[in-house]
């Protein structure tokens, strides 16, 4: 089996029951069968909100079992670059978020009332290159982090490190993102995954932001995008790519499983 091939069958009852759950939720609100909320869809929201938790998560766990626990030892036997391994691994985890993304998107673009967008192949477009650029930021970011710690010989001292380095540059960016829009905007933010008509996530790394306007000024969908968020997740990626291929080139690790 190729590892291409191993890598995308490896958690398969996990995304199975995760699209599973996906394509379900949505055949029952396009059949009204789920209760609403001040027009929002609680049920879906709050498992939008879980399984997103669940993928970073298990991303997260994935890679830092192989490269710094040095697990799978089969792949760690091959002649191949420990780094190029943690990229496939990387780019598989990649396109199930993206395809998971895409099934959540299309829900979206149906519900969205009929005055809510100006276009809604813009609204598309707009979050298929946000959240493609959010992934990839997010990737890169945890390689380059897991590169970081790869010689901290304490696996819980090493994840504490590299969690407390995720959510203190998350954070920075979610709030250099902030300060940013609210310099030229009186706007009013909240963390989480928006549904319906109230406005666009966009994305500090992975984290889904949604802005709002104080006195309600958003016509439409699109108003409450600011692009300044995919540059910042643009310049993560870059930063982060190139920091992890020069802290791997420049460093020898130990690949015996802690």
């Amino acid at each position: 089996m190729s590892i291409w091939k191993n890598e995308y069958l490896r958690y398969k009852y996990f995304w199975g029951t995760i699209f599973g759950i996906e394509f379900l939720l949505d055949i029952l609100h396009i059949l009204h069968i789920l209760p609403m909320v001040d027009g929002v869809d609680m049920i879906y929201s709050i498992w939008q909100m879980l399984s997103w938790v669940g993928i970073v998560f298990l991303t997260i766990y994935d890679l830092f079992s192989f490269f710094y626990l040095n697990k799978d030892r089969m792949l760690h036997l091959l002649p191949i670059s420990k780094y190029r391994l943690l990229w496939m691994k990387a780019i598989v985890f990649g396109t199930y978020m993206l395809l998971f993304f895409v099934v959540s998107m299309v829900r979206y673009l149906i519900i969205l009332p009929d005055n809510a967008a100006k276009s809604l192949i813009e609204v598309g477009m707009i979050y298929l290159l946000s959240k493609m650029v959010a992934i990839f930021s997010f990737l890169s970011l945890l390689i380059m982090l897991l590169i970081a710690i790869k010689k901290i010989n304490n696996s819980v001292l090493g994840a504490i490190i590299m969690a407390s380095l995720f959510v203190g540059i998350v954070g920075v960016q979610a709030y250099g993102l902030f300060q940013v829009v609210s310099a030229s905007h009186d706007i009013t933010w909240t963390i989480g995954i928006v549904d319906g008509a109230t406005g666009m996530n966009q994305y500090a790394n992975i984290l889904p932001i949604v802005f709002t306007e104080t006195d309600d000024k958003f016509h439409y969908v699109e108003d409450s995008f600011y692009i300044i968020s995919v540059w910042l997740n643009i310049g993560i990626s870059i930063i982060s790519f190139i920091a992890s291929r020069v802290l791997f080139k420049t460093q020898r690790f130990n690949y015996i499983e802690k």
